[in-house]
């Protein structure tokens, strides 16, 4: 049965991965600050955009307006115009975090909060420019901000079976700490997608510096190598060895 992809926005990646993600499916990109998992995102949407193919940006970390400053400043996109033609919607969603001790009721009332404000800003977003690609950068405050590993999981999950019903492919970053092993902060997300793709810096490396690993994808029968990729005008782009 034939399945439909969607291109990632990476040039030289999607026949790594029979034409890209598949369509509706949820995908984890994930590696250590500074590997490029936001130029990731960002290129995701922009070049979907300029398709036809409307996208929402969510940061849980950063104003939508210095993620859209510091693109601007790198490539010379133009995401404004993009934005006024309902084509790309950016949105900013940090949780209020509790000036005192709380409850475990406290909390779990806390975390349910946050996470139906999000998926009602996403469900808002997306039916407003009838969005058929969503970021989320990222899942990793989301895990930090909620400690239990049970309240965790679930809210996660919830926010990825959201997504599903809205029937939207979906990029989510995920940071891993400096000496961790895992593929994320809380190592839950990954889990709990359908593909992980983690991106890597090597700064004592002497030629390629940077690189990705397609770590699953299901339903795809997808490249295993290790493949460097560069950043630049255009975005990431494979180096082809």
């Amino acid at each position: 049965m034939k399945i439909d992809r969607v291109s990632t926005g990476v040039v030289g990646l999607d026949d790594k991965m029979e034409g890209g993600f598949f369509k509706g499916s949820a995908n984890l990109i994930t590696g250590k600050t500074g590997t490029g998992k936001t130029i990731f995102g960002v290129s995701f949407l922009y070049k979907g955009a300029l398709e036809g193919y409307p996208g929402v940006y969510m940061t849980t970390e950063q104003r939508d307006i210095d993620v859209i400053g510091d693109i601007k400043s790198v490539f010379g996109w133009d995401i404004e115009t993009l934005r006024k033609k309902n084509m790309i919607e950016f949105i900013s969603i940090k949780p209020a975090l509790p000036t005192r001790g709380l409850s475990q009721g406290d909390m779990v009332s806390l975390v349910k909060s946050y996470v139906f404000g999000i998926s009602d800003k996403i469900t808002t977003a997306i039916k407003s420019i009838k969005a058929n690609r969503v970021v989320l950068d990222s899942v990793s405050f989301i895990e930090m901000f909620i400690k239990d590993e049970y309240l965790a999981r679930a809210a996660l999950m919830q926010l990825v079976e959201t997504l599903k019903n809205h029937e939207v492919t979906t990029f989510l970053t995920g940071t891993i700490p400096e000496t961790s092993e895992a593929l994320s902060g809380g190592g839950i997300v990954e889990y709990l997608v359908d593909s992980v793709i983690k991106m890597e810096f090597v700064p004592v490396a002497e030629e390629f510096k940077r690189t990705l690993t397609i770590r699953k994808m299901r339903r795809t029968d997808h490249s295993t190598l290790i493949h460097p990729f560069e950043i630049d005008d255009d975005g990431i782009k494979i180096i082809e060895i």
